[in-house]
């Protein structure tokens, strides 16, 4: 399967939804989320700022912050380098990385339990659709095991049925929709 085009559809998908539709699948998204973060015990998480119409979790990104769980943000040193995950908490000073993304105007990295990724697409194992620059891929093959706890972000329509991803593509523990939590079985 060609990823590109694939990735294109998902993207127009995303921007399509219609913004009553939308905020009722990032409550369910985030509700489902907080529900394992409890019973899980989540305690340092690798979170994200929506970009090119990722679900909004900010309201629950503040609400975790605010019972004491500690968050990062991914930060692009450079295009070709992992990721890493800077402390963050919000309404922190913020700076834009090599990518123009907002980050953390600070240097603490955070050696998080739990990395809630976003995705573009999802195939039916875990495989992730990324915004196709490979930073994810590149950090957790850079990540010393055991990783941390994977866990995919999308809306439903981006769920594939077809087997897209490559045997060096990340695969996710467990991905969240607003149909709620799936569990993947990759380790």
């Amino acid at each position: 399967m060609q990823k590109d085009p694939l990735r294109r559809r998902l993207l127009e998908q995303r921007a399509a939804l219609a913004q009553e539709d939308r905020r009722a699948a990032e409550k369910a998204i985030a509700d489902a989320l907080s529900a394992k973060a409890v019973t899980q015990g989540w305690s340092r998480i690798a979170v994200f700022l929506p970009w090119r119409g990722e679900p909004d979790l900010m309201s629950m990104w503040k609400a975790w912050h605010a019972r004491g769980m500690q968050l990062a943000l991914p930060v692009v040193i450079r295009r070709d380098a992992p990721l890493i995950m800077q402390l963050w908490q919000p309404g922190a000073s913020m700076v834009r990385d090599v990518m123009g993304l907002q980050v953390p105007d600070g240097t603490q990295i955070l050696d998080c339990d739990t990395w809630l990724v976003p995705c573009v697409g999802i195939d039916r194992i875990g495989g992730r659709l990324g915004a196709g620059a490979g930073l994810y891929d590149r950090t957790i093959a850079a990540t010393p095991t055991p990783w941390p706890r994977l866990v995919g972000i999308c809306f439903d329509h981006a769920l594939h049925d077809e087997v897209f991803s490559e045997p060096h593509d990340l695969r996710l523990d467990a991905c969240v929709t607003e149909s709620g939590w799936r569990d993947f079985k990759n380790r």
